[in-house]
């Protein structure tokens, strides 16, 4: 090691997060060994739930990583019994029925991060903490990283998951595509409540007039629930994001308890991107997850696609990793970014419709909307399309890729 060099590892992954573990996991199914290098230390708390819903497509695709790694991510966390939508203080959707539970898990993110993370530990998958990556640099025969710490690591792929300030994508050259959400919302967690009385159904509200026409949601996760609002223009959102301000709006959509058990508030702008590129000049580099896309949370894309953004570099990369064909090595990762980038782009045209249809501020949407809400009573499509209008779910199709 005296230049510097680790011994090569035959893949590297960075960022420990949900989405890199699963891609670590994957090639280490595949027999591949993998060092996954992370910024953080291996104590690190994550703070709030952050992405907490997996969609059935996605904890299947799991079970093919590794048999019983979706059931096990099922059973850590809840399914919603049902879904209620209200437009103005009207109700203009209700769907309650036992088959609902079979379509999502709905979880903290620390909680699947700490079942993958186990599943990777009991696989061989090697892991440098406090390990931040500060330059990646690739060639036909590889890539190399090199760590803060002056450690370059050679491999002959890696695949970036390093999150939406991806250091990987920035050294590869790479940029993001598309616009930021200019309103404001505000995520809260709050405590489940210990009378066993928490909603167990989706909620979303349009124009709720107990919260001066903002549109609200709120659904169960595993140890709590989270509400989601959606500040107008005029908005004092520093105000509506503090204690006091939570506790005044949270006690007009539940039980006034839960403003008084507030885990974790965020607030933010939704950022509607696409990488240009899944790779690198060379095909030695494959993006995944927020480090490829950033899409609105509402129905859960980023993290779903993201698992299957890792499962399919896992998959490519393993193939090239076993053929002796430079050109066909080539082939295989570039048919993966451009197949990857492809659903990243339909992922956020549907996330845009959704906010599209979530603010109604242009007159079509706005009249499409009031109509609907007109119809919901007596029309049942008219009140699914408004229900449906903030997720955008898909019915899931036997042998599709995924909802997202």
């Amino acid at each position: 090691m005296s230049d510097g060099i680790v011994d090569a590892e035959p893949c590297v992954v960075v960022g420990a997060g949900p989405v890199g573990l699963v891609a670590a996991l994957a090639l280490a199914r595949k027999g591949i060994r993998v060092l996954v290098l992370e910024a953080e230390p291996e104590d690190r708390v994550r703070p709030g739930s952050r992405a907490i819903a997996l969609m059935f497509p996605t904890l299947r695709r799991l079970d093919q990583v590794l048999p019983g790694l979706g059931r096990q991510i099922s059973a850590a966390g809840v399914a919603p019994t049902g879904y209620d939508a209200f437009y103005g203080g009207r109700r203009i959707f209700s769907q309650h029925n036992k088959n609902l539970t079979r379509l999502a898990a709905s979880l903290p993110q620390r909680t699947t991060e700490r079942l993958i993370l186990a599943e990777c530990a009991s696989h061989g998958v090697e892991f440098r903490w406090d390990a931040a990556v500060a330059g990646v640099d690739s060639d036909p025969d590889g890539v190399t990283l090199t760590l803060a710490s002056g450690d370059r690591i050679h491999a002959p792929y890696a695949i970036g998951a390093d999150g939406a300030r991806s250091v990987v994508r920035k050294a590869i050259g790479v940029r993001m595509d598309g616009v930021t959400d200019e309103t404001p919302f505000i995520i809260v967690d709050v405590d489940e409540h210990p009378d066993g009385s928490t909603p167990m159904a989706g909620y979303f509200h349009y124009e709720s007039p107990e919260l001066g026409g903002r549109n609200v949601m709120h659904m169960p996760f595993a140890t709590g629930m989270r509400i989601d609002l959606q500040c107008l223009p005029t908005d004092d959102v520093e105000y509506l994001a503090s204690p006091g301000g939570v506790r005044e709006w949270v006690s007009k959509v539940v039980d006034p308890w839960y403003g008084q058990h507030v885990q974790w508030i965020s607030t933010y702008r939704f950022h509607q991107v696409v990488a240009d590129s899944y790779t690198d000049a060379h095909r030695r580099v494959l993006l995944v997850g927020e480090a490829a896309h950033l899409f609105a949370p509402w129905g859960g894309r980023g993290l779903n696609s993201g698992v299957f953004d890792a499962a399919d570099a896992a998959d490519a990369i393993a193939t090239a990793m076993s053929t002796g064909d430079p050109g066909r090595r080539r082939e295989l990762i570039e048919r993966c970014a451009e197949d990857g980038r492809n659903w990243g782009l339909h992922n956020r045209d549907i996330s845009s419709k959704a906010l599209r249809v979530m603010r109604g501020t242009d007159l079509v949407t706005k009249v499409k909307r009031e109509v609907a809400s007109r119809l919901a009573p007596r029309v049942w499509p008219a009140g699914a399309w408004l229900a449906n209008g903030p997720l955008q779910v898909p019915v899931p199709r036997p042998g599709a890729r995924a909802y997202y």
